[in-house]
């Protein structure tokens, strides 16, 4: 049939034309409505939700720390933030103000000038702004107390931060108006939108002094509100200074005296409790990002997550001590406010304060032991009565010269809990900034003494050795051993007693374990530890907790360059472990080792926190606990180490009868007149006890452990010029509880150590004395009534 015939007229084959062309058109348009409304729907929502959300962060503040009697040692305070807007950190607020002063002197001839011209007229401007923006520098650095250099450091990082959070933003954006169709396809014709961080102040000086803030706001004024003041917070350390009046009339006689002293001690507990530092680093931002960019692994598509106790730029972070370890329950979370720009209705979600933590530090006692420790109280600084008299009067020598300062450090344990009650190191992180650079190097303050520094126990040691001898039944209890002197019969230059010596070469005689441990004969010890051997006797270290971290909750862990982990914050100590074992196996020093071992020399150390809990240990008859600085504990219990750290936590076991005669040998040690912790003895051949706290009673050893040669700095130039040798570290470590009728029972575990301090018994036993009487002080022991 002819089609012609059908359509019988031009209008209407025009009209069936025009209606094609609409129905492809609005098939077009239904196409593109579904791909808008439908697939493309939920992207185009969260956008425009974006465009209509103005989004505030509101700060948090950090948790506190308190000690055992709820006083706090660590909190946020308000403070105040200086801060300074992004464009002027950048430059481009200078720019845009001399291009807003040549627009306006050049009305009317701006859009025909060429851009020479333009660029040549807003040159003329630019310099003053500039000038403007000097003077900003200028105020922070005066005020705020920093040089040039660390000022283009910060603002250097700010730069850093925003521009890559912009890179990844702009990327987002260049990929939506490609998808979306609302741009060019070529990146180079891409034009990036501001973002929130661009159009926004950044802290350039957190938490400064109210006096600092109120001069800012002062100057802000008068420089076109470039500077901004804002509300904020400062932690506070209200014990890190404080005054401790030491009772002097139970000193040593030469410094003994009937006027008390006050002392001003610096940086209590700063080891332990930590600072925090203003850098947030890569780490950080890598650990806990604030901005957590998460890919849909189905469609592709990159959303944001926000982690409001996420780490920016601006952010505070835990450097050290427990402030470190315990950044995530002490950090906090933002608040944040919702505003909608339609309807001006907003969500508020308020801000979440960091959690407390209670430690186990009475930082009463901290204090007061650390003024004990402290050079203005005599007892760490090198003195006669240290170094002692011989027979004749005439005085013996010390290896430093009198007057020297002595670096030392002290635990004090509860014995049935493990709770640390006092952790001192001397000096502290804030004394240690008020040296010298040689000084520095030469104390190396920063180390804490207590739980990082290592060193051979010496004497301090034996009565584990005994313990373990009797335990591994090659040694009975009834069995006496004669000290010789010395221990290899063919050499009398080695391994011998401490009393061998010219021109008497005295010895010892039969001994049974109470004297043995109080006159510290090493004869007696180097034949348990040959009996046992060095496998037996370096497992037994081990099962005293010797030789890895206690983990007392300052143990952190740190990635280096190249992604290896290691621990940091405690010291294990050193033992033999089997590679050493076969080299000197190899080398037919494996019996010498063991035999010195014996002594707590050779390749053996420990840290004061260990030697204080190993005491611990042997008083509760083996039960072993975890010391610890934390009450309440978030982490839920012990830091997972790699498996081959983890210490295995089975009881010791240790007979009732040994440990009673290893406890009554320690107190002869420090009760009885023939103890090595028993008096000291003066140029005229009287004696003052060490130990002279009545109400009390103390199981102790000394120790006199030799020591590496000291490098000391005599000219300031940073290089050691001067090595003194032949110097040991002074030990003494005991148990100590209330003097009673009946069996009196141990408390606490003491721990003291002074670095080169010569004899345990003269130098480090005053210490113990006074620790003593703090404890009564502080009201865990009955006070010396005498």
């Amino acid at each position: 049939m002819n089609r012609r015939k059908l359509i019988t007229s031009m209008f209407h084959r025009r009209l069936l034309l025009l209606l094609a062309i609409a129905m492809v058109v609005a098939a077009g348009l239904g196409a593109q409505l579904w791909k808008l409304a439908v697939v493309q729907g939920a992207d185009r929502l969260a956008t425009a939700e974006r465009r209509l959300n103005l989004v505030t962060y509101l700060p948090t503040y950090r948790g506190r720390i308190l000690d055992r009697r709820g006083r706090v040692l660590v909190a946020d305070r308000p403070g105040y933030d200086v801060a300074v807007h992004y464009e002027v950190i950048t430059g481009a607020w200078a720019l845009k103000r001399a291009d807003q002063r040549a627009k306006s002197a050049h009305r009317g001839e701006w859009a025909a000038m060429s851009p020479e011209q333009r660029e040549a007229a807003i040159g003329e401007y630019l310099s003053e702004y500039e000038g403007q923006v000097e003077e900003v520098w200028a105020a922070v650095m005066e005020i705020g107390g920093i040089d040039r250099a660390e000022l283009d450091r910060r603002l250097d990082a700010i730069k850093k931060e925003v521009q890559s959070t912009a890179a990844v933003v702009w990327d987002r954006q260049l990929r939506q108006d490609i998808k979306f169709g609302r741009g060019p396809v070529d990146e180079a014709d891409f034009r990036p939108r501001p973002i929130r961080e661009q159009r926004q102040p950044h802290v350039l000086l957190p938490r400064v002094p109210i006096q600092v803030a109120f001069d800012f706001r002062r100057v802000a004024e008068q420089l076109d509100g470039m500077i901004v003041v804002q509300d904020s917070h400062r932690r506070a350390y209200p014990w890190m200074t404080a005054d401790v009046t030491l009772d002097r009339s139970t000193l040593p006689r030469p410094i003994r005296s009937s006027e008390p002293v006050t002392i001003q001690v610096h940086g209590v507990a700063d080891h332990i409790l930590g600072a925090i530092r203003d850098d947030v680093w890569a780490v950080d931002m890598n650990r806990r990002p604030f901005i957590h960019r998460v890919v849909d692994p189905t469609t592709g598509r990159q959303t944001e997550q926000i982690d409001l106790g996420g780490y920016r730029i601006g952010d505070v972070v835990g450097a050290r001590g427990l402030e470190r370890v315990f950044e995530d329950h002490l950090r906090g979370m933002r608040g944040v406010v919702r505003k909608r720009l339609d309807t001006g209705r907003e969500q508020r979600r308020p801000h979440a304060p960091g959690e407390d933590l209670l430690i186990t530090l009475d930082i009463a006692l901290q204090a007061r032991i650390q003024a004990i420790l402290a050079p203005e109280f005599e007892l760490t600084r090198v003195a006669q009565w240290q170094a002692g008299w011989n027979s004749d009067g005439t005085p013996r020598p010390h290896a430093l010269p009198r007057g020297s300062l002595l670096n030392s450090a002290a635990v004090v344990l509860d014995l049935q809990t493990g709770e640390i009650l006092a952790m001192v190191s001397m000096p502290t992180i804030a004394m240690g900034q008020q040296m010298s650079a040689a000084g520095r190097k030469q104390s190396q303050p920063w180390v804490n003494r207590a739980v990082e520094a290592i060193y051979p126990p010496g004497s301090t040691i034996k009565p584990m050795v005994l313990a373990a001898a009797v335990s591994q039944g090659v040694h009975r209890l009834g069995e006496p051993i004669e000290c010789t002197g010395h221990y290899f019969p063919e050499r009398e230059d080695r391994a011998r007693c401490w009393i061998y010596r010219p021109p008497l070469y005295n010895t010892h005689g039969a001994l049974l374990v109470e004297e043995a441990l109080s006159r510290s004969c090493n004869i007696y010890f180097y034949t348990l530890a040959d009996r046992l051997g060095l496998a037996a006797l370096t497992s037994w270290y081990r099962r005293f907790d010797f030789g890895q971290p206690l983990d007392v909750g300052l143990l952190y862990q740190v990635e280096d360059d190249s992604g290896t982990e290691t621990w940091r914050g405690e010291s294990g100590g050193t033992v033999p472990g089997e590679q050493a074992l076969a080299a000197l196996r190899a080398t037919g020093e494996q019996r010498f080792t063991s035999v010195i071992m014996g002594i707590g020399q050779g390749p053996v150390t420990w840290t004061p926190i260990q030697a204080a809990n190993a005491y611990a240990t042997l008083a509760r008859r083996g039960v072993r606990r975890d010391p610890s600085l934390i009450r309440n504990d978030p982490r839920g219990g012990r830091l997972l180490r790699n498996p081959d750290a983890i210490r295995q936590r089975e009881d010791l076991s240790l007979d009732e009868r040994l440990v009673q005669r290893i406890l009554e040998g320690l107190r002869q040690s420090v009760e009885e007149v023939h103890g090595t912790g028993h008096h000291i003895r003066y140029a005229d051949g009287t004696m003052d006890p060490i130990i002279n706290v009545g109400s009390v009673t103390v199981w102790a050893k000394t120790g006199t452990a030799q020591a590496p040669p000291l490098r000391v700095d005599t000219t300031g130039d940073g290089e050691p010029d001067m090595s003194f040798a032949d110097l040991s570290h002074a030990w003494f470590v005991g148990l100590v509880g209330p003097r009673t009728a009946g069996s009196p029972q141990p408390k606490y575990a003491i721990a003291v150590v002074v670095e080169y301090g010569g004899s345990g018994g003269r130098t480090a036993g005053p210490i113990a004395n006074e620790i003593i009487r703090a404890l009564g002080a502080q009201g865990y022991l009955p006070e010396d009534e005498s």
